[in-house]
C-alpha cells in the first residue's frame, strides 16, 4: 500500500480532474479544482494542513458561498473542531481515501453479464465503462491514469439496478483498461455505499474524507 502523503494527494486530484474535466490551479502548495458542473466554483484539497495553511484555505473558502474545502486526515474530530473554528461548517464525513496494489490484478476483460449490453470507450489516458439494460442506464464509471497510477471515479449502479453484481463488472472492466498502461497502484475516494464493495475487492482504508463550505 502506497503511503498517503502530498504527492499522492495531488496524484488523485489530477486523475480525478481529468475524468471530469475539470479545470485545476493551486493554491499555494493545494490543489484547488474548479467544479463547471455543479457549483462552478473552486473546491480546495489538503492533506493534514498545518494551523497556518488551514487558516489560509479557510478564508480563501470563505470568499464564496460556493466554494468548497476537502481535508484528507486521520484527525476527523480534531479537523471538524478547527473548521468551525475558521468559519466552515462540515458537509460530509462518510467518504473514505483508498488505494490497492495493481500488481497481479486480472488484465482480462471480465465476462458480459447475461441480459446487459457493456461498453468501454478510451479517450487518451481515460477509460469509461457504461452499462445498459434495454437502452437505460444501469451502472457505470471511470478511470484515468496518472503516470504509474489508476484513479477512478463516479462508480455507480442504479439504484433499480443494485445487487446484482454490476458495481464489481464495472470496476473489474476499469482495470483491465488501466492495466493496458504501466500502473502499479489504483486509488478511490469511496462513499459510504461503495466501501463494501471495494473492501471484498481489496481496496485498503488510507484516511478519511472530510468535506467543508463556508459559513457565511
Amino acid at each position: 500500500m502506497r503511503v498517503l502523503n502530498d504527492d499522492l494527494l495531488e496524484t488523485w486530484v489530477t486523475g480525478w480532474s481529468r475524468a471530469r474535466g475539470y479545470q485545476t490551479r493551486r493554491e499555494g502548495r493545494f490543489p484547488a479544482v474548479l467544479l463547471h458542473d455543479k457549483t462552478n466554483d473552486w473546491e480546495y484539497f489538503a492533506l493534514e494542513p498545518s494551523p497556518d495553511e488551514f487558516a489560509a484555505l479557510a478564508s480563501s473558502a470563505r470568499m464564496s458561498p460556493e466554494r468548497l474545502f476537502t481535508i484528507v486526515t486521520e484527525r476527523v474530530n480534531e479537523t471538524r473542531g478547527t473548521a468551525l473554528v475558521y468559519g466552515l461548517n462540515v458537509r460530509s464525513t462518510d467518504e473514505v481515501f483508498m488505494t490497492m496494489d495493481m500488481i497481479g490484478q486480472d488484465i482480462e476483460d471480465p465476462r458480459p453479464l447475461d441480459g446487459f449490453d457493456c461498453e468501454t470507450q478510451r479517450s487518451g489516458t481515460v477509460g469509461t465503462v457504461t452499462v445498459t439494460a434495454g437502452g437505460e442506464l444501469a451502472a457505470s464509471g471511470s478511470v484515468a491514469i496518472v503516470d504509474d497510477t489508476a484513479v477512478y471515479d463516479r462508480i455507480v449502479t442504479e439504484p433499480g439496478y443494485r445487487r446484482r453484481g454490476l458495481g464489481s463488472y464495472v470496476m473489474r472492466a476499469l482495470t483491465a483498461v488501466a492495466l493496458e498502461h504501466d500502473v502499479d497502484a489504483g486509488l478511490l475516494v469511496a462513499t459510504a455505499d461503495g466501501l463494501e464493495l471495494y473492501r471484498y475487492l481489496g481496496w485498503e482504508n488510507v484516511a478519511s474524507v472530510v468535506m467543508f463550505e463556508p459559513n457565511l
